[in-house]
């Protein structure tokens, strides 16, 4: 069965981010997981699609948070720079998909949502052309 093409750029982030040494997750780590900081949450991936005259294409977005501790900022911001820049700008194929880079962003803030604790949270918002 051929993937999706959402699928498809998932698989290949987080295949990507691993590979990197990165210890990377499909969703936020629980409690009970005990995940050691720093780490990669792989996250939302959204497809526009384009109807053009001879076939499908698309435009997709993809998330993806790193995530590290309140003295770490460093590693935070190195980690979600790296990501950006293995991911974001060069045209790649993956499971008979090519894709286009087409806009970046990349943000860096402090989180207090987990009682008691200051972490850094790196999102980086990719976006792809479908070629």
């Amino acid at each position: 069965m051929m993937k999706s093409p959402d699928q498809a750029l998932y698989d290949y982030v987080f295949t990507q981010s691993t590979l990197k040494g990165y210890t990377t997750y499909d969703h936020l780590p629980m409690s009970s997981e005990n995940a050691a900081y720093p780490f990669v949450v792989v996250d939302t991936v959204q497809t526009a699609p384009i109807a053009t005259k001879t076939g499908y294409s698309a435009q997709l977005s993809i998330m993806i948070h790193v995530w590290a501790s309140g003295d770490d900022r460093i590693v935070a911001s190195t980690m979600t720079s790296n990501l950006l820049q293995m991911l974001g700008f060069t045209d790649f194929e993956t499971n008979g998909y090519a894709f286009a880079p087409r806009n970046q962003q990349s943000q860096m803030m402090q989180d207090t949502s987990v009682p008691d604790t200051v972490l850094w949270h790196g999102v980086d918002t990719l976006v792809f052309d479908l070629k």
